[in-house]
Formats: C-alpha cells, sequence, structure tokens
C-alpha cells in the first residue's frame, strides 16, 4: 500500500469507499457471477472457500443457494446467475485434482503458475482447461490462499510447421494479470513479448506497442543478459524438468536508458506433453529495496555525526593503499587527529553543541586534503586522515599542517568565538609487511606524543615514542582492571592544628598496589586516568573509599577528598556524594572536597550547579594548590568555598626566599580577610612551622606531622 494510503483516515466500518458494505459486496458477487472465466479460491491446503458458477460448471462443483439478503446477481440468458459461496472449507476431487496441480506449484513457489489439465469430460468431450494461479501472501511473506483462474482451451500442442500459440485465451491474461502489481509478460521460447500487462509496461517507460517489437534480451542489463540466456535454456532443455521456474535478482533496462533492480521469476507454460511452449515472464520492481540496502551499506560504513567513512571503511581504504603503493615504492601515511581539549568544550556546552563542532571539523579535515585522500572518523573526537603516494614524513608533515590550519578558524559557539586545535600523530608505512591496524595504531601513538608535546601540532612515530606509547596503552587498560578488582588503596596524610599538633583532617591520597610493579604512587597513574577519561570512575572509588573509612575510625576529624575536573563538570557528583553519605552515616560538615584553583578558573561556570549543590548538603569546598591561579580571584567571591591550600612551591622558599615569605603573608591575610580557613602544605621542617605559626598560620600539613599511611588513625610523626 502506498505510504499515502496509510494517512488516509478510515471511513467507517459501514461503508467502503462511500458504498455500504452490504451493497459493496453484492457488487462484488455479481462481478464474479459475471465472469466468463472460472474464478476459484482456496486455501493453503487445497480446500475450496469460494468458487463463481463458471467455475463450479467446469468442475463440477456442487451449487449452494446463495446466503439470505444478498442482492441477485446480473442474469446470462433466461436464468440466474448464482455464486458459489462454500462458508465451511470442502475438499473436491475429480476434476479439481486436475487444478491442485497447479494451484498447489503456485503455492510452493509463492509465484504465478499457469498451465493445462489433461484432458477432462466437458460440453459432450474432452476438454484441456486453462488454468492460471496466483498465490496470496501474509505478511510474513508466505501463501495463505491462492486464487485460480479456469477456462476452456483447445490441444495446444503445435502442427510441425506451425509457430507457437499462446496457450490460453485472450481474456484469461487480460483480466488476470493486467490490474497485478507486478510486472507480466507472456513472451514466446526465443524471448520475443507476446502479450504484457500496464505494471511491465509503467515499470520499463514504454507503451504496450513498443515493448511488443522488443524481446526480454532487450531490457536485460547486458552484463546480466549470459546469465538469463542460461537459466532459459536449462528451464527449456529437452528432457529438463527439475524446475518450474528461476528466479533471480538482476538489473533491467527502461526507456531511454533507465535502469532499475528487479526479481525476474520465469516459469514455462507446457503443452500436454510437457513441452514448453511460451513463457511467463514475472518483473518485480524491487529499486527501492535496493536503494535501502545502499542506504543501510552506507550507514554501516559512515559515521551517522559527521557521514565520514568510519572504522572498517577507513581500515579497508588503509589497505586498498596499501596494496597500491606497495608496487610504486611510494608510502601511504595515517594521520590521526584528536581535538584538544574537546572534552571541556563539550561538558561546557553541551552535547549537541559539541556534536555541531565535531560536523563543523569533520568538514574542514576533508575539505583540506588532496584529491583521492580519505577523511574518517574513529569516534569520539577521533579523526582519521589517509593519504597514499606520500614521498616522506615532511610531505606527510605539510598535509598535517594544512588541516591544523583548517581546523584553528574561528567558529562561533553559543554566541562566543571559539578557536579549536588539534594534535596529529603521522604513521607512514614502510618496505616492511605493515597492516592497517599496526598504521592507525602507531598514528595514535604520534598523536599522545603530540599532546604531550603543547598541543596543536604534529608529530611523526619513532621506535622509542612507539615503546613508551604501547606502555601507556598497557597501563591504562590494566589501571581499568585494577579499579574493578580492588587493586587501588588510600593512604592518608594529616591535617593539623598548628598551636597543639592535634590531627583536625586527613586527606585521602590514592595508590595503586601493582601485582608487578608494586605500590605505584598517583603521579605514575593519575595522568593516564585523566587523559583516558578513567579519572571519573577512579574518583568515584576514592570517594566512597575514603567516606567509608572516615565514617568507620574513631576521630571526629574531617576527610579530603581530590576532585577532578572531569566530575565536577559532569552533572550528577552531588547526588552521588549524597548517596555516599547516606550509605555511609558520615555527617556532610565531615567531608571536603578538593578541587585545584585551575579547575575552578576553567569549569566555573560549568561547576557552578554542583558546588552550589554540595554546599546545601553541608559538604565544604576547598581550594587546593592555591596561589598558581592568582590571576583570578572572583570565584573566591561567587563560589561558596569554605578554604583555601597554600600551593607547596610557596612553602619550599619560607626562611629562605623574601618573595616565598611575602606571598604566604599576602594569601594568610587573604584568607583571614574573607573570612575562610588557610591550610599551608608541604610543611617539612620546624622552621617552616615557627615561621608559619608567628604570621598567623592555623592549620597545615605536611612530611614534619606525618607521612601518608594506609591507615586512617594516624599518629603524628615522631620527627
Amino acid at each position: 500500500m502506498p505510504l499515502g494510503d496509510l494517512r488516509r483516515p478510515r471511513r467507517a466500518q459501514r461503508e467502503v469507499a462511500g458504498v455500504p458494505v452490504a451493497e459493496s459486496e453484492a457488487r462484488h458477487r455479481a462481478l464474479l457471477g459475471a465472469l466468463p472465466d472460472g474464478v476459484l479460491l482456496q486455501d493453503a491446503n487445497g480446500n475450496v472457500l469460494l468458487a463463481n458458477p463458471r467455475a463450479g460448471q467446469l468442475l463440477g462443483l456442487p451449487r449452494l443457494e446463495e446466503p439470505r439478503g444478498a442482492v441477485p446477481a446480473p442474469r446470462r440468458g433466461d436464468g440466474p446467475v448464482e455464486l458459489i459461496d462454500l462458508t465451511e472449507p470442502r475438499p473436491f476431487s475429480l476434476r479439481l485434482d486436475e487444478v491442485n496441480r497447479i494451484s498447489a506449484a503456485a503455492l510452493r513457489s509463492g509465484q504465478l503458475q499457469s498451465g493445462l489439465t489433461d484432458p477432462i469430460p466437458l460440453d459432450g468431450g474432452p476438454r484441456f482447461l486453462q488454468v492460471t494461479s496466483i498465490p496470496l501472501l501474509g505478511d510474513d511473506g508466505q501463501a495463505r490462499a491462492v486464487v485460480s483462474s479456469i477456462s476452456p482451451a483447445t490441444d495446444p500442442a503445435p502442427a510441425p510447421d506451425a509457430p507457437p500459440r499462446p496457450a490460453g485465451g485472450e481474456d484469461i491474461f487480460r483480466r488476470t494479470m493486467q490490474h497485478s502489481p507486478i510486472g507480466i509478460a507472456v513472451t514466446a521460447l526465443n524471448g520475443r513479448f507476446l502479450r504484457v500487462n500496464r505494471t511491465l509496461c509503467r515499470m520499463l517507460g514504454y507503451r504496450a506497442d513498443e515493448l511488443q517489437a522488443r524481446t526480454l534480451a532487450d531490457i536485460v542489463h547486458p552484463e546480466d543478459l549470459a546469465a538469463v540466456q542460461t537459466r532459459i535454456a536449462d528451464l527449456v532443455a529437452d528432457g529438463f524438468h527439475a524446475q518450474d521456474s528461476f528466479r533471480l535478482e538482476r538489473r533491467f533496462l527502461g526507456h531511454g536508458g533507465m535502469q532499475l533492480w528487479g526479481t525476474l521469476v520465469i516459469t514455462p507454460i507446457r503443452d500436454s506433453a510437457a513441452r514448453p511452449v511460451q513463457l511467463v515472464v514475472q518483473v518485480e520492481d524491487r529499486s527501492d529495496l535496493y536503494q535501502a540496502q545502499g542506504l543501510m551499506t552506507h550507514m554501516t560504513l559512515h559515521d551517522r555525526l559527521t557521514g565520514l567513512p568510519n572504522r572498517p571503511l577507513v581500515l579497508d581504504r588503509i589497505q586498498k593503499a596499501l596494496d597500491r603503493t606497495r608496487r610504486n615504492g611510494r608510502h601511504v601515511a595515517v594521520l590521526q587527529c584528536d581535538v584538544d581539549h574537546f572534552r571541556v568544550v563539550n561538558d561546557n556546552a553541551g552535547y549537541e553543541d559539541g556534536d555541531e563542532v565535531l560536523i563543523e571539523i569533520g568538514r574542514r579535515v576533508a575539505g583540506a586534503l588532496r584529491a583521492g585522500d580519505t577523511a574518517g572518523r574513529l569516534g569520539g573526537d577521533e579523526f582519521v586522515v589517509v593519504c597514499e603516494d606520500i614521498k616522506d614524513e615532511d610531505e606527510a608533515g605539510l598535509v598535517a599542517d594544512r588541516v591544523r590550519v583548517a581546523v584553528n578558524e574561528p567558529l562561533i559557539l553559543g554566541g562566543r568565538s571559539l578557536r579549536p586545535t588539534v594534535s596529529v600523530g603521522i604513521a607512514l608505512s614502510d618496505d616492511s609487511e605493515c597492516d592497517p591496524l599496526m598504521l592507525l595504531r602507531d598514528a595514535e601513538i604520534a598523536t599522545y606524543q603530540a599532546k604531550s608535546r603543547g598541543r596543536d601540532r604534529w608529530d611523526a612515530v619513532d621506535t622509542t615514542l612507539r615503546k613508551a606509547a604501547a606502555e601507556r596503552l598497557d597501563l591504562e587498560h590494566e589501571l581499568r582492571a585494577a579499579i574493578l578488582d580492588d587493586e587501588l588503596e588510600l593512604h592518608f596524610q594529616p591535617i593539623v592544628e598548628l598551636s597543639g599538633r592535634q590531627v583536625i583532617g586527613r586527606e585521602a591520597l590514592v595508590r595503586w598496589q601493582h601485582p608487578v610493579r608494586g605500590l605505584m604512587p598517583p603521579i605514575a597513574f593519575l595522568p593516564v586516568a585523566e587523559e583516558s577519561g578513567l579519572i571519573v570512575e577512579l574518583g568515584a572509588w576514592v570517594l566512597r573509599a575514603a567516606v567509608r573509612a572516615a565514617a568507620a575510625g574513631a576521630d571526629p576529624g574531617y576527610v579530603a577528598v581530590n576532585v577532578s575536573p572531569n566530575q565536577m563538570i559532569r552533572p550528577g557528583l552531588g547526588d552521588q556524594v549524597e548517596r555516599v553519605l547516606a550509605d555511609s552515616g558520615l555527617p556532610p560538615e565531615r567531608l571536603v572536597l578538593e578541587l585545584t584553583e585551575s579547575v575552578m578558573l576553567s569549569s566555573a561556570p560549568a561547576a557552578r550547579p554542583e558546588i552550589e549543590r554540595l554546599h546545601a548538603l553541608g559538604v565544604r569546598i576547598v581550594v587546593d594548590d592555591f596561589g598558581t591561579g592568582f590571576s583570578a580571584l572572583s570565584y573566591l567571591r561567587d563560589l561558596p568555598v569554605s578554604g583555601i591550600k597554600v600551593d607547596r612551591s610557596f612553602t619550599a622558599g619560607l626562611g629562605t626566599d623574601p618573595q616565598c615569605d611575602r606571598i604566604v603573608e599576602a594569601l594568610i591575610g587573604l584568607g583571614r580577610g574573607l573570612g575562610i580557613d588557610v591550610i599551608v602544605e608541604g610543611v617539612e621542617t620546624e622552621e617552616q612551622s615557627a615561621l608559619l605559626a608567628g604570621i598567623g598560620v592555623q592549620h597545615a600539613q605536611g612530611y614534619l606531622f606525618g607521612r601518608p599511611s594506609p591507615r586512617y588513625e594516624l599518629a603524628l610523626s615522631s620527627s
């Protein structure tokens, strides 16, 4: 049914096309009764469901009285024409067995079948019946019933010198085929069209007389013609009775060179001696299906967001490029292009705007390439370029520079101008046997190197770099498993009140008990966690473990937990903290979350809702590493910050560097003026402790008071 029909409002059930149902059924019955040929409807088991009077006459079926209230059918001659309506499925034999042979073939094949019965006593003598059966298919494509047209025919066997003649009457084809949604034709054995229906004419763009002047070979695509002719030759060969028909998916040519895909089914019409005399050709237009399949193939091999080739297609393009360049001594270059700091852009602007950025960057990358190069998207913010016929690394670098310049053009996002940058890693094929996966991996390794050297640049892979990056990738996979396998542990460092060295809190510091490398400090794996995004899972684990430890300890002090920028700018941190506190029973005021000053500066707009939610819960926010971003202090005024921790780089020069003394004094005065707590980190000597106490510092942290320990109830250092 056409799509438009599905959208039309349904009429009330009592009318069909404006005609009352009873009247519509009466007209239908009258039409069947008026047909000069027999019409027979059978279910999938061969039981007769409906037969018009002519079918009853030809097959010897019993007549039944018309249902009560039915409108009388038109009259033929002097007597009424009665419609035989079998309300119960009824099996019959005798002449019906001959029809069943053809209708059963239609049910089995799901395709139109046509043929002659054996001679049947009729009108005083043996007569042949021409039977054409069309299966009725359900929604699942299976034949549920079959309708057959039946009419008398003469012996179809032609004289030895006579040309083949149609095996049935003119009316059979016209009435049975003309309204079929499938293109149908009867052809001579040489493929010349004898009869065609309007669907086939419309499908191919020809008038009936134009099509009848052609042969089947004229409408089959030249590249498919040999296969079709071979199958026809097998079908009509002497003694070949293994198949009733054949079915092929082939291309067809219409008027003006128009092409379409279709399902071709050819069935021979045989005489009483089983000799083929004509062919019934069916063509079902499948162009829409093939277009849909082509679209599905495109979607399978292309990124849905940008429309660029995806990873499988990129790998295929690399392999084909390798095959070609190995013959000419040139190289294939694979360039991985990662958008710098895209996670911050995505989390601040929202995923929809982030998608728009990726679409535009993909367009720019593709537009910067040479003809024949491929731009693809591997996922996330990772794009890839495949270049063949590359001379050396410098030539690949020129391509990388063009990509960088194109991407760096201003981009308006949310009313603000943004200049995105990319870090590009280059891998070049060599004379040895390399494969697409190896080149992609090497390009990824080079990308990490470009990022570590400052971003917005390109780097090429080398042996040392490949080894280091491989170790980094291994570490990432191991860290992912470590989070799940409880290989992580927390150590706690005390925070004390200077005057009496009393512990007022403890900072939770994560360690990794690696099964091979031993106990690893955070500096060995936190950068990998940040780069890979594992920091979110890792941070969640630290939060749960720290809060549980504080709740289980007898000391009433607080526990301080570091929060990464990725945790802060993602919605849901406040909900997570609330659940952890509720599960552990720890009062909110005993939890302190530490954020670095750089995080507060870079993500304040996105982090504001979470910070305010945490403040509402009673959780305190402390700014860690304070002083390293001294250029902006507005967040101390605008956000509910309860304390600052002076960075250890200033503590190290106390007593020896007057500049450090003055900076620390200024920071202490700032905190006192704002009414917030000040904690000085990195205190390692008694001299530093005395100087800090002298300028009014109350709280401090450092090796002087205790090193990180796996025990929460941490005693003060004896030093």
